[in-house]
């Protein structure tokens, strides 16, 4: 079997598993090495690595369908793609997000090769990453309005968006300090507390799944192309993850379909770009980039832009046909009872995982992911359990 198929099958598998990180699967590709050397050369192994990593990257948009559960790059779409399952639009959320996806891997392939170009020009943008994630904040704080409560009641609300922020930034701070040095990424239950918590609570109550609608929806260009901006953005950036993408990549007025297609595009935008950082510098920006560079020289991999568009081509094939009968098994179930029974996973996941510590981590972040529904405003905020890290760090 060619190293390219193995590659779409483990990136299938692993974007299905709710709640695995890219790192995580990077990092298991890793551990994994001594038994792919067996079958397959070190060439092969670096191509499976970067196909699965973009075939990852839309696939995982299933599970934050279908279940609620984030990753860091799924974590502020959960939402918007619970919102249109509810309004039996499900399959559009689907949609949406696979064609994103794959123009975005089509729109990242000309910017691919300027940055091999603009090499020189790229070094000197490290030192402006705590400016950038400073300007990251502020932008996120702004998206916070209230036209009917006039201007006090919008600086209200944007302090509670700012406590919110700096909560979960700390929050995130102290997590991933005190787990720096885990084999097991803490992410997993801090964004789950922060993002799937609270979507988990409100399906509790729904008795039904409504009947839903098997339409497709296409993206608007404008988010496309914001979405590989903001990719584009974060892979010249030391320290800022994929969160911060697709945090960057959503406006103030982004209805659902919006939303989704600018964070679907980030995401793979973001997987493409930070190869060809890796290529052009030499530097790491993400863990399937650092896996990529245990086998080979990267330099010599100047054609994977067209290995990604046909990557994200077929991920975008099987996540539309994956969907069709996935979602029609899906609106069989009754919400609450799917809501406790993924809790329940979530719960005995992060204990096998993280033992105690990652319950209280989670209990910590979902205290937070419930605050923004009392105080009124967007769980986006949240995503500073990454920014402010990055920040310091």
């Amino acid at each position: 079997m060619v190293p390219e198929l193995y590659g779409f099958l483990i990136g299938v598998i692993a974007g299905l598993i709710p709640g695995i990180h890219p790192n995580t699967f990077a990092s298991l590709m890793l551990g994994s090495s001594f038994v792919l050397s067996s079958r397959f050369d070190s060439f092969e192994i670096a191509i499976m690595i970067f196909v699965s990593s973009i075939t990852y990257s839309v696939v995982n948009i299933i599970p934050a369908v279908m279940v609620g559960v984030p990753d860091e790059d799924t974590a502020i779409a959960i939402l918007p793609a619970h919102r249109l399952v509810l309004s039996g639009e499900g399959m559009r959320a689907v949609t949406v997000s696979s064609f994103s996806s794959f123009l975005s891997a089509v729109f990242s392939l000309p910017v691919f090769y300027i940055l091999l170009k603009a090499s020189p020009l790229l070094r000197n943008a490290e030192p402006l990453t705590p400016i950038v994630l400073a300007g990251v904040t502020i932008y996120l704080v702004s998206f916070e309005d209230d036209p009917l409560g006039g201007s006090l009641s919008k600086w209200k609300k944007r302090l509670y968006a700012l406590l919110v922020f700096s909560a979960s930034g700390i929050l995130g701070l102290y997590s991933l300090r005190e787990f720096r040095y885990s084999n097991v990424s803490i992410l997993f239950p801090l964004l789950s507390g922060l993002f799937a918590f609270p979507t988990l609570l409100t399906g509790m109550v729904s008795e039904s799944i409504p009947e839903q609608n098997y339409g497709m929806d296409f993206p608007r260009f404008g988010n496309i192309l914001k979405g590989v901006i903001s990719g584009l953005f974060v892979s010249l950036f030391p320290g800022i993850s994929s969160g911060v993408a697709t945090a960057l990549s959503v406006g103030k007025d982004d209805d659902e379909r919006d939303y989704i297609a600018s964070v679907s595009s980030a995401n793979t935008a973001n997987a493409i770009l930070n190869f060809a950082i890796l290529i052009s510098l030499g530097r790491v920006r993400s863990g399937a980039a650092q896996a990529f560079s245990t086998f080979v020289s990267p330099e010599k991999f100047l054609f994977l832009p067209f290995l990604a568009v046909a990557s994200a081509f077929a991920a975008m094939a099987f996540t539309i046909l994956f969907s069709i009968p996935a979602i029609r098994a899906f609106q069989r179930l009754t919400p609450s009872r799917v809501s406790k029974a993924v809790l329940v996973f979530l719960l005995i996941s992060i204990f096998a995982m993280n033992g105690f510590s990652g319950i209280a981590v989670f209990a910590l972040a979902g205290i937070i992911g419930l605050s923004t529904l009392f105080l009124g405003v967007r769980r986006i905020h949240c995503m500073g359990s990454i920014i402010l890290p990055a920040m310091i760090y």
